[in-house]
């Protein structure tokens, strides 16, 4: 094992503190670089982001052997941009150290090109965040990669979407709107690998932590979406092609059980409309797995699935949303016969609910969330409360909590309840 340096974060924090304080300073100062400023119309945008340290300890021994710590990490993000009359540029770049893993990081969140291409068509093309559908936390045709092991450390919500190299075509009809979105290489998610949080492993039937992840396919992906918008509704259609973001399926062929990431299309419809003062969305997909079992691979089935939620305000600056999801599993007597233990197997109709309550107070400075998953199939359950202290237009003080736990060792968050942890961050922008 790798020796830690635990004096590294402290160390770091310092130099890039610094280094902010530095970068807000002039280089240099004249009689007339106050009017020359003012008259400057650079296309070229300012440099700003944020440093901020995160720190998560878990709550109890795990099982696989893993560490206390679950979120040591200093990054400092970079952003700038050009805004040209025909082109646009976006850099938007994490950079700092994860004392976790004990090693230096770079993400790249944006680093992208866009431009007109006619009157109702835009062109954008680089490394990119991509999202789409209605689910919240849930995602049944927003099918580009995700990184769950930050969303389970406490990070902020906008790295649950992880990056990727795309080029997407946005076409603006008078009625209709067109996505193509094509991604010359698929990328997986950042799914629980034993890295940082142990999991459940149905070849050994218990939990592990092996810290390593499959290799991804060579091959490349492709999404598409409908959308338009009648009175107060909005509706979308989907379409995928590629591979499932995570490693469902399991090859025999090495002599060892290795898990691979299976060929998957989707196809999926979603509505959002406005309802009794608040906003109902439904979305439905279905995910259709390109890959069959046999004697030396186990495929994942067929699934189609449902989500209904409602949103709105229930008093002043105090809003709640509830939503209802459904996972079913086609063919479920072929799937049973190639599971290890069809006694640990995932239900043929697999049922969550989630409740997310969200309270504003002192002009915004204070924002307390609660986000609940509860799987009464599964009787597992995950509790996510957090809060965030906004001291000034620099200072940002968030600390949560992520709590899972279920009656049985395989369910999905059953399989987690040695990973729930505490977290704390600190961020200031500059």
């Amino acid at each position: 094992m790798t020796r830690k340096r635990p004096h590294s974060l402290t160390l770091m924090l310092a130099l890039i503190a610094t280094a902010a304080v530095h970068a807000t300073e002039p280089e240099w100062e004249d009689d007339w670089g106050d009017d020359w400023v003012e008259e400057s119309t650079s296309p070229w945008q300012p440099l700003s982001g944020f440093i901020e340290a995160g720190t998560g300890r878990r709550l109890q021994t795990d099982e696989a052997g893993l560490g206390s710590s679950t979120l040591s990490q200093l990054i400092a993000r970079l952003e700038s941009g050009y805004q040209g009359e025909q082109w646009q540029a976006t850099m938007r770049l994490d950079a700092g150290y994860d004392d976790v893993v004990d090693g230096w990081l770079v993400d790249v969140r944006d680093l992208s090109v866009s431009t007109s291409v006619g009157e109702h068509t835009q062109l954008k093309m680089g490394r990119q965040v991509l999202t789409w559908g209605t689910g919240d936390y849930l995602f049944l045709n927003d099918l580009f990669p995700k990184d769950w092991q930050a969303f389970f450390s406490g990070q902020e919500d906008q790295y649950l979407k992880a990056p990727v190299n795309a080029i997407k075509t946005s076409w603006y009809g008078n009625r209709f709107n067109v996505d193509l979105v094509y991604m010359p290489r698929f990328e997986a998610d950042n799914s629980i690998n034993g890295e940082r949080f142990s999991y459940f492993d149905p070849i050994s039937g218990g939990k592990v932590a092996p810290g390593h992840s499959p290799n991804e396919p060579s091959d490349d992906a492709a999404a598409a979406r409908v959308f338009w918008s009648t009175g107060q509704t909005e509706y979308a259609l989907y379409g995928y092609w590629g591979y499932s973001g995570q490693p469902k399926a399991i090859d025999f062929d090495s002599g060892f059980p290795a898990p691979q990431y299976a060929r998957l299309n989707a196809y999926g419809a979603s509505l959002r409309t406005t309802l009794a003062g608040g906003l109902f969305n439904a979305e439905t997909a279905y995910h259709q797995s390109l890959e069959s079992s046999s004697s030396t691979q186990i495929a994942p089935p067929d699934q189609v699935l449902l989500l209904l939620g409602y949103e709105s305000e229930l008093i002043t600056n105090l809003t709640g949303s509830m939503q209802y999801y459904l996972e079913h599993t086609r063919h479920y007597g072929d799937y049973l016969s190639t599971q290890p233990d069809p006694s640990k197997a995932t239900d043929q109709n697999r049922h969550l609910l989630t409740l997310r309550l969200g309270y504003r107070a002192w002009q915004d400075k204070v924002q307390l969330n609660l986000f609940t998953f509860y799987s009464p199939s599964d009787r597992d359950f995950y509790l996510k409360p957090q809060a965030s202290y906004r001291v000034d237009d620099r200072w940002l003080l968030s600390a949560g909590l992520n709590l899972m736990n279920g009656r049985d060792n395989h369910t999905f968050f059953g399989q987690l309840d040695d990973n729930s942890n505490a977290w704390l961050r600190l961020r200031y922008h500059y």
